[in-house]
């Protein structure tokens, strides 16, 4: 098997956990607790904030515990997470917010009651959300008239930081406190870290607890001669899979983002960099390999090998940004333009027609020229808002009552027709071979993909866009209706697709192509 597939179907409920900086995939086939040990300001808890990010934007359950944060220094933790709608998954447990647990004369008992506490609501945690999941299950396989299966959702559990638990229940409690986790975790998909500073005392934990976890990883903290702090990484020990045992660069960025270095040595002996190829973002997570090159997603991917085909094999070198920037876009055509029975001068006059009616919307004269990209398409347009994701449907709708106003004119021979797809996500700046300036990107494609679905009158819209205009305004809800949770585009990616509509507006009929795509 190449590198590229070892690396594919990351979003797979049972594919591999990749450990950052690590590049050893985990597969979830069941329970893996690993014990990261290092010395206290490496940066083990970024380490695991990193990990469970990773969980989370992959939809997996997440569990942090700690004895030692408390509930706001968690939140703090998390803070800056521009999706906070994924921290929904994210349950944070200290055992030690009951203060009875911490004023006891007995150490012993109160260490195993701490140990206890923990135990009894990680089992709680894996027991809610394995019947969660299977009533998610069962509820998909009834609408499908299928029988239920057993589930594979993965979960990310770590608990930070060992050595204040170790000071709360002592050296013999904290190992039957291991050996018990590993007795909760068997037979379960729970990929588990485990923090511990390390020092002399601590070392000996480490060489007690590396016959009871799978794995050890190690950081460590050293200056060069600038006196710059130098962080690494590497696996120590890994139970039953092979790992060259190379230290690895980091450093933590202003965000609490943990950023690799160029891999000088890997397990898969893939010399890579640890930023996508074609964003330039840090990579949390699993990376996808192809011709020497990484991505941090399919999408990214997909859209480089499409530039290369549009702007040859350099394009790494005709200004590709180091940042993508986020937009929302209308993207717009007119019916039938294509027609061969059309003259061209009617041709040119349909589309005269359109820009002076997008011109007249308030959404778009109201909108600044830097707020706004307008790229002509042949027979329509696409238009990228950067201020607000209202912008887009806000003039689909201005614009569905300037057109019926102009085809209910007196003397108006020539009907004026579109469908109109909405969509928004992530875009880069890209200059060609001659330094025309073009933009490409998921968000742009998406919008261009949901437009071809439709007929004309349709006003289609892509689901990431439109679950957040429905979570944003009641009358946003009443318009916007889904109509497939399954429509294929292109290269077989399956979408949900939306129609915005009312008595006045777009058209409540269920397109062509996604009632056959449905069939």
């Amino acid at each position: 098997m190449n590198d590229a597939q070892n690396y594919t179907n990351t979003n797979s409920s049972n594919s591999s956990v990749l450990i950052p900086g690590i590049y050893l995939p985990f597969q979830s086939l069941g329970s893996k607790i690993l014990l990261l040990s290092g010395p206290s300001g490496v940066g083990k808890t970024m380490y695991c904030r990193q990990f469970l990010l990773e969980g989370l934007l992959k939809g997996d359950k997440c569990i942090f515990i700690s004895t030692d944060l408390s509930k706001m220094q968690f939140n703090a933790l998390f803070s800056n997470v521009e999706d906070k709608n994924i921290l929904d998954r994210m349950e944070f447990i200290n055992p030690c917010d009951d203060k009875s647990l911490l004023y006891n004369d007995e150490r012993a008992a109160t260490g195993k009651r701490i140990s206890n506490a923990i135990l009894s609501a990680l089992k709680r945690s894996i027991e809610i959300a394995s019947t969660n999941e299977m009533q998610t299950v069962s509820s998909n396989h009834r609408r499908e008239g299928e029988g239920v299966g057993r589930t594979e959702r993965p979960m990310r559990l770590v608990i930070d930081s060992m050595t204040h638990t170790l000071l709360l229940i002592g050296e013999k409690t904290l190992i039957e406190f291991v050996m018990d986790l590993t007795h909760i975790l068997k037979g379960s998909n729970v990929t588990a870290i485990l923090t511990l500073t390390s020092s002399s005392v601590d070392q000996r934990m480490v060489s007690n607890l590396s016959s009871i976890v799978d794995g050890i990883i190690e950081m460590r903290l050293k200056e060069d001669s600038n006196d710059m702090a130098i962080r690494s990484i590497r696996v120590r020990h890994l139970k039953g899979v092979y790992y060259d045992p190379k230290w690895t660069t980091f450093k933590i960025s202003s965000k609490g983002t943990i950023i690799f270095r160029k891999a000088q040595h890997s397990s898969l002996r893939t010399p890579y960099e640890i930023t996508c190829a074609l964003c330039g973002k840090p990579i949390i997570g699993t990376p996808l390999v192809k011709s020497d090159l990484i991505f941090d997603s399919k999408e990214c991917m997909e859209i480089y090998y499409r530039l290369e085909n549009a702007y040859g094999s350099k394009i790494s070198d005709t200004g590709l940004p180091s940042e993508a920037f986020h937009a929302s876009f209308f993207f717009i055509d007119i019916v039938g333009l294509s027609d061969p029975t059309l003259s061209v001068k009617n041709q040119v006059h349909k589309i005269q027609i359109l820009n002076e009616l997008i011109h007249s919307c308030d959404s778009f004269r109201k909108t600044s020229a830097g707020k706004k990209i307008i790229l002509p398409s042949g027979d329509g347009m696409a238009i990228g808002f950067l201020s607000s994701s209202e912008t887009p449907l806000e003039l689909s709708i201005q614009l569905h009552h300037k057109i019926r106003a102009y085809n209910e004119q007196e003397y108006n021979p020539d009907s004026l027709g579109v469908r109109i797809g909405l969509g928004s996500g992530p875009v880069f700046t890209v200059s060609d071979l001659n330094n025309v300036q073009n933009i490409w990107g998921p968000g742009i494609i998406i919008a261009r993909r949901v437009m071809d679905a439709g007929d004309n009158g349709h006003i289609l819209v892509a689901e990431k866009l439109a679950e957040e205009l429905i979570s944003l305004k009641d009358e946003y809800r009443k318009i916007i209706n889904l109509i497939s949770n399954k429509y294929r585009i292109k290269h077989g990616q399956e979408i949900k697709l939306y129609s915005a509509y009312s008595s006045d507006f777009g058209n409540p009929q269920i397109p062509a192509k996604v009632f056959y795509n449905e069939q």
